[in-house]
């Protein structure tokens, strides 16, 4: 969550859906504040906002990442979050399921398998799906650092069958969240999309291994430097663009689209609500 005191704004952050890029036109439009977080953390504002971009260590649930907190673990562990939900306006952004899944799945590899730059169609993307899959399927609802990207976005909105949120915008639909927000708390924003993930075209394939040795021999500040730039060349495209296109297999495909099925409903209804508001006229707003 990203609490704004001024125009009384919570946005909820479910993970994977332009989360950082939002946190980014909040953050430049107006003040953020920690407070409530570190309450319930028993930290500092200072302590807390570094957990939000790095992971905590909680008593009793373990590795978290307070960025990513859904309903239910308002409801029981952090009190001080959930006054503030329940006093402000609220929303969060839905994206469609499978490419979620798939971005999560690049970025737990990244993060966690240390697999660096990897493309979608990689033999071990299929293998990862299919052991996380596994994994989710034995837990309904869960905490985990290392899983966390892949919740469902309905744990971050609904709570017992019932809308906790103000409003749920498509991550497509920027417009509409920032009309909403202008209308309904006067904060203007402007989102820019700027952390989409990008991976190596397949000619890349062959100097790749040497890419990773020559890196390897590098000071970690030079290598820091140097990945975007490497990114951001000709030699890299958008990952969105080949989800479509990539294997996951029948048994992980059917496992997304039923653990999935109500972040499908949510996204849809989105998408209708987004062009409803739209097209309202701003005397109705």
């Amino acid at each position: 969550m990203r609490y704004a005191p001024g125009p009384q704004v919570v946005f909820v952050h479910i993970p994977k859906n332009a989360g950082q890029s939002v946190r980014n036109a909040l953050q430049a439009a107006t003040p953020l504040s920690y407070a409530p977080l570190a309450a319930d953390l028993g930290v500092t504002e200072a302590e807390a906002e570094w957990a939000v971009e790095r992971g905590f260590d909680h008593p009793r649930l373990g590795a978290i990442h307070p960025a990513h907190l859904t309903l239910r673990l308002l409801t029981e562990e952090f009190p001080a979050l959930l006054t503030v939900l329940s006093r402000s306006h609220s929303f969060a952004l839905t994206r469609e399921p499978r490419a979620r899944f798939l971005s999560a799945l690049m970025q737990r590899m990244k993060e966690f398998g240390q697999v660096g730059d990897l493309r979608t169609d990689d033999p071990k993307v299929r293998d990862e799906a299919k052991a996380v899959c596994d994994w989710l399927d034995q837990r309904p609802h869960f905490a985990d650092l290392p899983y966390i990207h892949f919740t469902r976005q309905t744990d971050f909105t609904d709570l017992d069958d019932t809308r906790r949120i103000s409003a749920v915008f498509p991550v497509e639909r920027m417009d509409a969240l920032q009309n909403w927000l202008v209308q309904t708390t006067g904060l203007q924003i402007v989102v820019a999309h700027d952390h989409a993930r990008r991976q190596p075209k397949p000619m890349t394939r062959i100097i790749q291994p040497m890419v990773r040795f020559a890196s390897r021999t590098l000071p970690r500040p030079l290598r820091r430097a140097l990945h975007p730039l490497w990114t951001g060349s000709k030699l890299f495209d958008q990952a969105s663009d080949t989800y479509g296109k990539t294997d996951l297999g029948p048994e992980v495909e059917a496992f997304i689209a039923r653990y999935y099925a109500a972040d499908a409903a949510l996204h849809a209804e989105a998408g209708v609500t987004a062009q409803r508001w739209a097209a309202m006229p701003q005397s109705a707003r």
